[in-house]
């Protein structure tokens, strides 16, 4: 289990194209694996206990494919007295080179720069 990160998140991977494409819609799990589901007329579904790292090494050896991860969902307020919060913004992450750097920086993939 990763301490840094105590539950599971959502990511989509992206396509850059015109127009951008939705490829796929994954999970993250707190555990490190990562788990992607495939759109369009054949799904299917996928899982690599490598993670994030062999999912991007996979399907997204160039900067036109990049993962977009999901804001998290905002809890209803509990009170009139709550104070509404901004959804976190949607952060993408540069895949990975061969040479596991970030495609962006050129720092050790994953960069804390570039990356959520």
């Amino acid at each position: 289990m990763n301490p840094l990160q105590p539950q599971a998140r959502l990511f989509r991977l992206v396509r850059h194209t015109n127009p951008t494409a939705i490829l796929a819609e994954g999970v993250e799990w707190s555990d490190g694996a990562a788990t992607l589901r495939w759109r369009g007329p054949w799904p299917s579904t996928a899982t690599w206990d490598a993670g994030i790292p062999a999912l991007l090494a996979t399907h997204a050896p160039d900067a036109r494919t990049q993962l977009h991860w999901t804001p998290t969902p905002l809890p209803p307020p509990t009170s009139e007295h709550t104070t509404p919060t901004t959804p976190t913004p949607t952060v993408w992450l540069p895949p990975p080179t061969p040479e596991g750097l970030c495609t962006h920086c050129g720092q050790p993939w994953p960069c804390l720069s570039c990356g959520p």
